[in-house]
């Protein structure tokens, strides 16, 4: 029998709920055991997780990444301390990242679709200096958005290169703003607050992933992977 961990973010100062109810609500048709691990803080912590599922006699343990795209977390921290737990004691493997999956398109098309703005649209994700796959798969996701919808869809991120503010200055006229978050958190607000100090309140700003079934709809995807 195989374990799941759903693996998310957290948060270093104190327990992160934020999509709980939604993993909860996508794990409960499973008939192996699962745990939520968080990667930062210090309740409900990725070690946990692990520690439960070893005590369960396993035979391999599916961690799924809640997360958009496959950057520092998903590629170093997460294979790093499953080994170091595990030992060689169970086998595991890492599942993709949500990014990619058709739920998520078929939201963000979705988005667009409803929106009252008929412009062109500026889709932003997290972004990081260290991995090409992250802005390789957001373009993969802006292309699949751009042919369903007939729009132009500029990917960008708000750290490393390919910046949203670069999209901004290129793009005076009115934008469809989809922040690829999956949580109306920190990043995401403070991204609305500085378009909107700088651009007035001209562009419609869509909501991110947070409590959407949409996330839900992308869990289940990549569960029915395994």
């Amino acid at each position: 029998m195989k374990g799941i961990i759903f693996v998310l973010h957290g948060r270093k100062n104190k327990l992160s709920t934020t999509n709980m109810a939604l993993i909860e609500q996508a794990a409960k048709d499973l008939t192996c055991p699962y745990e939520i691990g968080l990667l930062e803080g210090e309740q409900q912590t990725l070690e946990d997780a692990m520690h439960s599922l070893l005590a369960k006699q396993l035979e391999e343990i599916v961690f799924l990444p809640i997360l958009l795209f496959p950057a520092t977390h998903a590629k170093e921290d997460l294979p790093k301390r499953a080994d170091e737990v595990l030992a060689g004691q169970l086998p595991y493997r890492i599942l993709d990242t949500l990014g990619t999956t058709q739920a998520v398109s078929d939201y963000l098309i979705q988005q667009v679709e409803q929106a009252e703005l008929k412009g062109d649209v500026l889709l932003i994700a997290h972004g990081t200096p260290h991995y090409e796959a992250p802005y390789q798969q957001l373009c993969q996701v802006a292309q699949r958005v751009a042919a369903a919808t007939g729009r132009a869809v500029h990917p960008a991120h708000y750290h490393g290169e390919h910046l949203y503010q670069e999209i901004l200055t290129q793009h005076p006229d009115p934008l469809i703003v989809q922040r690829l978050f999956l949580a109306e958190g920190y990043l995401a607000k403070k991204i609305t607050n500085d378009i909107r100090e700088q651009r007035g309140t001209m562009d419609e700003i869509l909501p991110t992933l947070q409590d959407q079934p949409a996330l839900e709809a992308a869990i289940k995807e990549r569960l029915g992977e395994v």
